[in-house]
C-alpha cells in the first residue's frame, strides 16, 4: 500500500503505509465539495492518492462525468483550508471489481504546494496551521 493514500470516514483519516497497515490520524481533516458555487457535501468517505492526483468519494448520487468541481480540505469546527483542488468527474475503470457507488475525481488544477501542505499536516506536522497557508 502506499504512503500517500489517505481514507477518510466522516473525518477519521488514516494513512496508507507500508505492509498493508493502515495509521490512523489523530485530528480530523474533512472535506467539502463545490459544484457551480453550491455546496454538494461535507465530509464524505473518500480514498485520496496525491501521488497520482485522484480522489474516489463515495456517494449514492454521484454526478456525471465531465462535472468540473472544486475541492476543499480543511479543519474543522474552525475551517482553516488546507488545500483547494479543481477537479473533474472521470470514468471508473473497474477491471470487473465490485466498487461502491461514487465519483472518481482526478485533479485538473491544484497547487502541489498545497496538497504537500496537506500531505505534511496529516503525517504529523500539526503545527503547520499555526503559519499562513
Amino acid at each position: 500500500m502506499e504512503e500517500n493514500i489517505l481514507f477518510d470516514t466522516g473525518g477519521q483519516l488514516q494513512i496508507g503505509r507500508k505492509g498493508n497497515t493502515l495509521v490512523l490520524v489523530p485530528f480530523p481533516v474533512c472535506l467539502a465539495i463545490k459544484h457551480e458555487n453550491n455546496l454538494i457535501e461535507t465530509c464524505p468517505n473518500f480514498i485520496l492518492n496525491m501521488d497520482e492526483s485522484w480522489i474516489f468519494i463515495r456517494s449514492g448520487s454521484p454526478l456525471p462525468e465531465g462535472t468540473s468541481l472544486i475541492l476543499h480540505f480543511y479543519i474543522p469546527p474552525e475551517i482553516k483550508l488546507l488545500a483547494e483542488v479543481w477537479g473533474k468527474v472521470v470514468p471508473i475503470v473497474s477491471s470487473g471489481m465490485l466498487l461502491p457507488s461514487g465519483m472518481l475525481i482526478r485533479f485538473a488544477y491544484f497547487s502541489r504546494w498545497h496538497l504537500k501542505y496537506l500531505e505534511r499536516y496529516v503525517k504529523g506536522e500539526r503545527h503547520l496551521v499555526d503559519r499562513a497557508a
